[in-house]
């Protein structure tokens, strides 16, 4: 078993020895750059998109951890300074020359994972393309937003933690995820004043966010409120999070 999965770090004769010996999956997230509130980074996505893949990775066996797409599609958080946004044919023009690359090699599984919300539209949209043109690759992309959402507020739940407080954007979740990735970059003298919206957070939401921007529902770019966020809570978010993904991966 190799101490490192993560593609990048690897050797190409590396790795190609891993896919010799079995190592036939790869895994990669869609992240972004795109404002996080007043106390994370922008590439909030990115970092947990890392994490996320990786720990998938392992936990699946006999898996790499490809590169995580740096880019997604933010326009909804265009009105916020720092924020990178691609056009939704860009975005699945690289997924799609991605997986061509992943498959050329001899890759049998590549399973795709958006860690933003923009994400998950356009690889919904390109995902029946994308295994009509490998037949010999079982692509799994996961689409459900919704209960991407649900997950976190799962754990949430168990954590003490109300859906509201949670959020789906730079609330209690995502910083204490951030808090156990890279605790270094967490403005936390700034999560005082980083309560954003805390409403009901449903596909009409969500919607509401997609076609008028962040600010529609948060004037602070956040839905939730990161009062109550904490290290070990991340550890946990990332972990119920990775264990369901492999879960529904195993059924694919």
């Amino acid at each position: 078993m190799l101490d490192n999965v993560n593609l990048a770090e690897l050797t190409s004769p590396d790795i190609k020895t891993a896919l010799e010996s079995g190592y036939e999956t790869v895994v990669f997230a869609i992240g972004s750059n795109e404002q996080h509130g007043p106390c994370l980074p922008v590439f909030t996505d990115v970092l947990i998109g890392d994490e996320l893949a990786l720990s998938v990775a392992y936990k699946l066996g006999k898996a790499l951890k490809g590169p995580t797409v740096n880019l997604g599609c933010s326009e909804h958080h265009m009105k916020f300074p720092g924020t990178i946004s691609m056009r939704r044919e860009t975005l699945q023009s690289v997924i799609v020359d991605y997986v061509d690359c992943l498959a050329r090699h001899g890759f049998k599984r590549v399973v795709i994972i958006p860690s933003h919300g923009g994400n998950f539209g356009p690889l919904a949209e390109i995902s029946d393309d994308l295994k009509r043109s490998h037949p010999e690759v079982n692509i799994v992309a996961y689409t459900d937003l919704q209960r991407f959402v649900e997950i976190l507020q799962t754990t949430s739940a168990k954590l003490g933690v109300t859906p509201e407080e949670s959020g789906a954007h730079a609330g209690e979740s995502e910083v204490s995820m951030v808090m156990r990735i890279r605790g270094d970059l967490v403005k936390e003298e700034r999560i005082p004043e980083a309560t954003g919206y805390v409403g009901a957070f449903t596909e009409k939401e969500a919607d509401k966010i997609f076609e008028g921007g962040i600010d529609v529902l948060s004037p602070i770019g956040v839905i939730g409120d990161p009062a109550n966020a904490r290290k070990e809570h991340g550890k946990r978010y990332i972990e119920d999070l990775a264990y369901a993904l492999v879960e529904y991966i195993s059924t694919q």
